[in-house]
């Protein structure tokens, strides 16, 4: 190996370490509270390598969300070979894949900390809207127009329909946890998809003429 490789390889595992020092600290203090001295103490790294990363506190904080944002959950569309499956268990994994990803301590932090710096940082949040929801709900859209074409739903805008079962799977279910009112077991989110998944069959049902 040459040494720029070796260089190279070595500047990459020194950024990975610095990013990791600063993932504990603004998950657990947030941006306005933490400083470039407890990130570099938190890494392992002095205050002089952690500048020659990262110009300040604000480029090393896009960079660690952006970062995250890429480590989101997959989103697959359903594979071909489900055409002939029951929407109804096809949403169901859907719905359930949906909520359980949102529940993840991962998502639920990486969410709290571009929430409440949103207003400085606004392409964070396109950044994670990108990364996770919009492909979840262009996949949805996708098996959505293979269920219109064969007529088992009838929908007129599958985008709007995708973003309305991700709302009906959701049901505040988010909102009970930021509250800290409640943590939802796997048995109650099955039940919470599943009344989900009836729901949004019934509502998109195709009309019988009369």
């Amino acid at each position: 190996m040459s040494d720029s490789s070796t260089a190279s390889k070595l500047s990459e595992s020194k950024r990975e370490q610095i990013l990791e020092g600063a993932r504990e600290i603004f998950m657990n203090k947030g941006f306005a509270a933490a400083s470039m001295e407890q990130i570099a103490r938190s890494a392992g790294v002095s205050k002089g390598t952690l500048y020659n990363y990262f110009e300040n506190k604000e480029t090393l904080f896009v960079a660690l969300i952006q970062g995250e944002c890429c480590k989101g959950g997959s989103h697959d569309s359903p594979p071909s070979e489900y055409s002939d499956t029951p929407p109804e268990l096809i949403l169901q994994t859907i719905g359930q894949q949906w909520l359980t990803s949102l529940l993840e301590a991962h998502q639920r932090a990486l969410f709290r900390i571009v929430l409440a710096e949103a207003m400085q940082f606004p392409e964070l949040g396109q950044a994670i809207e990108e990364s996770g929801p919009a492909l979840a709900r262009r996949n949805l859209a996708h098996y959505l127009d293979h269920l219109h074409q064969r007529g088992i739903v009838d929908i007129a805008d599958t985008t709007l329909a995708a973003e309305q079962f991700f709302a009906l799977c959701d049901a505040g279910v988010m909102r009970k946890i930021q509250l800290s009112v409640c943590e939802p077991t796997a048995e109650m989110i099955a039940s919470q998809v599943s009344s989900a998944v009836k729901l949004f069959l019934q509502g998109y049902r195709p009309q019988i003429p009369a």
